[in-house]
């Protein structure tokens, strides 16, 4: 199935003739919605508030095990593992080969870079962080005095010295490393190396994170930092490896992510906005040769990026579902954003994609049998466990599970919230917290007949922090 885009135009050509749904491109960016549930946690609101957000829910059917969302990994004690006693006899030889290096090279020898990475590895699987940074740094340093301060030779150091900060929370060195990490190889592979592709993920990865845990001023301009190399990024697969693969789909959703996160801000919309911050994004989007003008990283970029996922299914004969899944995403963030003829003519073109298959039936109740929390679209990039725990490794916030019931209307608006679980004195200020936020969120309807309906009675698990 091939779908064929026409610019200015709401027709969408190309399908056969059983297809007559248009497929719109919002033409005004619309308003900001209060509607946009507030689930990404804000240092801001820690101190006030007895519940700070909540996980994406989880559906409960009738008649299936009740499922939770899934847990985080438990903290494992390092001494726990059958291989502790075989890493400490390891970390003794390489200390003591270390000693030997010393006494015959002296203190900056080259040799020791290599022992030092593998004693600060161990010191990592031991779970002795602070050793490992201590061991690594040293490492890196003596690299770069013997080789040079931008040499390639230190990217697994650096990259294994990163993993330790984030491991014990220090966000401050993490960014200040990631940043280090990219400046080192831009300025060795040059704008349009493959290997670059990589570098460009990492760092926008972590502008996403930083700005879901809070960290950093100008979480606005990180957020679109991230776009303009996720951008880069899908070009340089697109241009290498086709846009057949898969990076090129999770950069875009990456990208749409991002969009509608500082969507929910209209202050981080003034950031952007302010002349020095714009230039800042050019200036970035120039060096890596980023035709494509800078615009805040709200409603049309999240569109752009969605559309050009839809533009990938349809090349593709074998990906039918994925096809309609893609476009019923487009329409779910015209619906986000209160794009009501947006998403009901893609909800009908998604679902009319369906009809021509054998199995339409059960294909169309996948995609459309039940409400979905927006957004649906999905997303590569998580919170930093560290986030969730304290240094010594117990828990910094705590969690609990509530069922709630609720209508959506056929706008995905939520109606007459219901709270299923058993209320406390000690839960009763959090859910009521999470009713009101669930009360805020859209949800995408039920599509019946291509058409979106009002639901009653839907029933959902929530995991809420506090």
């Amino acid at each position: 199935m091939r779908l064929r885009f026409v610019h200015h135009s709401t027709q969408l050509l190309g399908l056969t003739s059983a297809l007559v749904a248009s497929f719109v491109l919002a033409q005004d960016a619309p308003p900001l919605e209060a509607a946009i549930p507030e689930n990404i946690p804000e240092d801001s609101n820690r101190a006030r508030s007895p519940l700070l957000y909540f996980d994406m829910p989880v559906v409960i059917v009738e008649g299936l095990d009740e499922v939770s969302p899934s847990p985080l990994a438990p903290t494992v004690d390092p001494k726990l593992d059958p291989a502790f006693n075989q890493r400490v006899d390891s970390i003794n030889q390489y200390n003591s080969a270390v000693s030997a290096i010393e006494l015959d090279g002296g203190a900056w020898d080259d040799g020791l870079v290599e022992e030092l990475a593998a004693l600060g590895r161990l010191q990592q699987e031991q779970g002795d962080h602070l050793a490992a940074i201590e061991t690594l740094d040293r490492a890196i340093h003596i690299n770069r005095i013997n080789a040079g301060l931008y040499t390639l030779e230190q990217i697994p150091v650096v990259e294994q010295l990163i993993q330790s900060y984030m491991a014990l929370g220090d966000w401050e060195q993490a960014d200040i490393y990631n940043n280090y990490l990219f400046h080192v190889q831009q300025k060795a592979f040059g704008d349009n190396d493959p290997r670059l592709i990589p570098v460009l993920d990492r760092l926008a990865t972590w502008y996403i994170q930083a700005f879901n845990i809070g960290y950093g001023e100008l979480p606005g301009i990180r957020l679109r930092q991230s776009q303009i190399m996720f951008n880069a990024a899908a070009r340089m697969v697109g241009v290498h490896f086709g846009k057949n693969d898969e990076r090129f789909i999770t950069y875009q959703q990456n990208i749409a992510n991002s969009a509608y996160l500082v969507s929910r801000n209209q202050d981080l919309m003034l950031e952007l906005n302010r002349p020095e911050y714009r230039n800042m994004q050019q200036m970035l989007a120039q060096q890596l040769n980023e035709q494509r003008q800078v615009q805040a990283p709200g409603f049309r970029t999240g569109e752009r990026a969605l559309v050009e996922i839809v533009q990938v299914y349809s090349e593709k004969a074998d990906e039918t579902y994925a096809l309609a899944e893609a476009i019923a995403h487009l329409a779910d963030w015209y619906l986000l954003f209160s794009q009501r003829r947006g998403a009901l003519e893609n909800y009908q073109l998604a679902w009319h994609v369906l009809q021509e298959q054998e199995n339409a039936e059960e294909l169309t109740q996948r995609l459309f049998g039940e409400v979905v929390p927006l957004p649906s679209f999905a997303s590569s990039i998580e919170i930093p466990e560290a986030y969730y725990k304290n240094e010594d490794g117990s828990d910094a916030l705590n969690f609990d599970y509530a069922d709630l019931t609720f209508d959506v209307t056929d706008s995905g608006m939520v109606r007459n919230v219901a709270t299923d679980s058993e209320e406390t004195e000690a839960n009763k200020l959090q859910l009521s917290k999470l009713r009101n936020m669930v009360r805020s969120m859209r949800f995408r309807p039920l599509i019946v007949d291509g058409a979106p309906q009002h639901s009653s009675e839907n029933h959902f698990r929530y995991r809420y922090w506090y």
